[in-house]
């Protein structure tokens, strides 16, 4: 592999433990690095060198060079990126296994968080979904999915972005034809059309939560009769609802889940307690509340409100708007379920969100329990750049 220096800075970024760096942190030109080229970068006051992935086709204000393991002196001859992506697939995939129910269905690889930047897998049953972001994850197309499907035993599928790998400059693939993927969470079951996948196809990053509402809905001394899951997609956080006792819930979304949502409410003996409602959130909640139709469980669970750090006080804003229609649509006494997936909305931003949101509103809330992504999304702190979830369970006083 081409050997890289490291400049003093970068020196300095490695030892306070940043994996991405840039062009000015080297003291060596990449501009003849091929886009994805796996390479080592060495210093002389470190005792080996980090293994890495370059492209130097991405535009210099974004980080172009990925931080991969670090080897020692010795062993650089003998490392080689085709024995190390089948080892670390595994190593990810049997992590998943000590979780009970995650042996069904979960997301099996996480990106930087499990060692490949830019590589995301989830598991549904006997298939997986990957999708690859990363030129240097996708010089190694096919040994991911030959690794893969002897790992699950089933098939794979690759579900590319082109918004996220115009970012590398890479190819556009014309995607597979994925059948309709079967899911099994919390020992809920749905079933998803290819065509209205979205990301990966399902968000396990919830599934946590799921199953804290669940167990909170036991618990609650309170009669819940009517709820609302907002932005529904697959009906997920409805589905976890009614399956706890809730006796009916009205599923929101602006796109077309009407088929998902009757399906799973079939797979669950839950049918004629659910119904789908296609519109946007903010006008439904306008109209139940003009017409004073107020639930007693509100799950709110919009798609990430900014897609940079320049777009957050947007974000902001929309997130107040849908915090306080929230508020004026629930019933005294009623449990509020608040999330964000918004990576650039911290969890204490959020939090202040939404009590600004009760203040304006004359509301008071307890907040009751908080709730972070999945153990199949792995995160070495709360500040962890790929811990992105938060999610705030609230009992609005009567």
């Amino acid at each position: 592999m081409r050997l890289l220096l490291l400049a003093k800075n970068g020196l300095n970024k490695v030892r306070a433990h940043h994996k991405e760096l840039k062009q000015a942190d080297l003291e060596d030109s990449i501009k003849s690095v091929s886009p994805g080229e796996w390479c080592l970068l060495t210093h002389p006051e470190l005792l080996g060198a980090w293994v890495c992935f370059v492209n130097p086709l991405i535009d210099e204000k974004y980080s172009n060079i990925h931080l991969i393991t670090f080897i020692e002196t010795h062993k650089q001859s003998s490392f080689s990126a085709e024995n190390f992506i089948p080892e670390i697939l595994r190593k990810a995939y049997e992590k998943r296994q000590r979780f009970a129910g995650y042996n069904k269905g979960a997301r099996i690889f996480y990106g930087a968080s499990d060692g490949l930047p830019g590589l995301i897998i989830d598991q549904f049953l006997d298939k997986a979904v990957i999708q690859i972001n990363t030129a240097g994850v996708d010089r190694y197309r096919l040994l991911v999915k030959e690794t893969i499907e002897r790992l699950i035993s089933g098939k794979t599928y690759y579900l590319d972005n082109s918004k996220y790998r115009e970012k590398e400059s890479l190819p556009t693939f014309e995607n597979e034809i994925i059948p309709s993927i079967e899911i099994e969470e919390n020992e809920i079951k749905y079933l998803l059309r290819a065509q209205i996948m979205q990301k990966v196809g399902f968000y396990y990053d919830h599934r946590e939560n799921r199953f804290q509402l669940m167990q909170m809905l036991k618990r609650l001394n309170l009669k819940f009769s009517h709820a609302t899951d907002l932005f529904c997609y697959a009906g997920a956080w409805g589905l976890s609802a009614l399956k706890a006792g809730v006796e009916t819930v009205s599923f929101v979304d602006q796109g077309d889940f009407e088929e998902e949502i009757k399906v799973g409410l079939d797979l669950n003996n839950l049918a004629g307690r659910g119904k789908f409602f296609r519109s946007d959130v903010f006008k439904f909640l306008d109209e139940a509340i003009l017409k004073n139709q107020l639930f007693d469980l509100v799950l709110c669970d919009p798609p990430a409100f900014a897609k940079s750090h320049l777009q957050k006080d947007q974000a902001l804003e929309g997130y107040s708007k849908l915090h306080r229609k929230v508020m004026k649509a629930s019933r005294p006494g009623s449990l509020l379920v608040f999330s964000s997936c918004t990576h650039y909305v911290s969890n204490d931003e959020f939090q202040k969100n939404i009590l600004d949101a009760a203040f304006k509103e004359n509301k008071k809330l307890q907040l009751i329990q908080t709730g972070m992504q999945g153990w199949d999304h792995p995160v070495s702190s709360l500040n962890d750049k790929s811990n992105y979830i938060k999610c705030y369970f609230y009992l609005m006083e009567s």
